[in-house]
């Protein structure tokens, strides 16, 4: 059975394939992490492998819902130790997704990035790599930049948002521009013994949008700028493939990936049965296996799941 094969990440050993991946359920007003929260993963923690938390903002101008959670001060850092701690004692590992709103912002504005100077695409690198910080200190085990969705870096990576004539415009180098800065400066930040993911709109699934050719591409220039986790979702078809439900809807993007990469990828996208979850990794289609709204649905969902594969 390989859902319930170990998997070496940088410096830490996952007990299976198992991921919770981030989906918001949001925490308090105040952006800090409640007592009902650390609950919630508690109990999914103890027969998955690694969570990854809920996005949460680098800054206050890149927050998205009003009960998001927040990574952008140090006043959050003690409720998300509770957390890590939570986590920790199910013998699962923990990894924070951090983000910047972009367009998904509180105000419901657009934040045109094609306007945006110099300045402020600094402040954005900076803000992401305090933040990263923030989760060292916090107990997590990495750290994930989002970029995927309809959020700011799916916006620098897509021609259809992107429309800047400068370094971080036009060729799908500049494109890549500002995720790889980001990668670089949290990998500054944190140090070499810190795992940082990236969660990678790998297409838009829109005419003029992402190329499938870009991925390879995209994922090696990720490594080269110290990701040792890539994580597969969609770009600005959000996290729904809009021409596929079948278990494993990213599975194509997710293989062009795993092919390119030299460090392990996740697959997320449908799953909600163990069996199929058992095939994808035996297809080769990804080293490990997000589970989402089947992990909301159920608490429970990892037991069950290794339990009915143990005969196979």
């Amino acid at each position: 059975m390989l859902l319930n094969k170990e998997l070496k990440l940088k410096n830490i050993t996952l007990r299976n394939r198992i991921v919770m991946p981030p989906m918001a359920r949001e925490g308090s007003s105040d952006g800090k992490v409640t007592d009902n929260l650390i609950e919630y993963y508690r109990l999914r923690a103890e027969y998955t492998g690694l969570i990854i938390t809920e996005h949460a903002y680098v800054s206050i101008e890149g927050k998205s819902t009003p009960k998001q959670l927040s990574m952008a001060d140090d006043s959050v850092i003690d409720g998300f130790r509770n957390l890590t701690d939570a986590i920790h004692k199910e013998n699962c590992f923990a990894i924070a997704q951090l983000n910047h709103g972009g367009k998904e912002r509180i105000s419901r504005d657009w934040l045109n990035i094609n306007s945006m100077s110099k300045e402020d695409i600094e402040k954005v690198k900076e803000d992401f790599a305090n933040a990263a910080i923030r989760t060292k200190k916090a107990g997590f085990d990495g750290v994930e930049i989002h970029a995927a969705h309809e959020y700011l870096l799916t916006h620098f990576y897509s021609p259809l948002a992107n429309k800047r004539s400068d370094e971080y415009g036009g060729s799908l180098e500049n494109r890549l521009r500002l995720a790889n800065e980001i990668l670089q400066e949290v990998r500054a930040s944190v140090g070499e013994d810190y795992i940082v993911a990236i969660r990678f709109g790998a297409y838009d699934y829109w005419e003029g949008g992402s190329k499938l050719e870009e991925i390879p591409i995209a994922v090696k220039s990720f490594i080269d700028s110290g990701a040792d986790l890539i994580d597969i979702s969609g770009g600005l078809c959000r996290s729904r493939n809009p021409y596929s439900k079948e278990p494993g809807y990213f599975k194509e993007l997710s293989k062009i990936a795993k092919d390119a990469s030299s460090v392990p990828v996740i697959l997320t996208g449908g799953v909600k049965k163990a069996r199929d979850a058992e095939n994808l990794l035996k297809e080769g289609y990804c080293d490990l296996i997000g589970i989402g709204r089947a992990m909301i649905m159920d608490a429970e969902w990892s037991k069950k799941a290794l339990k009915s594969l143990e005969n196979i």
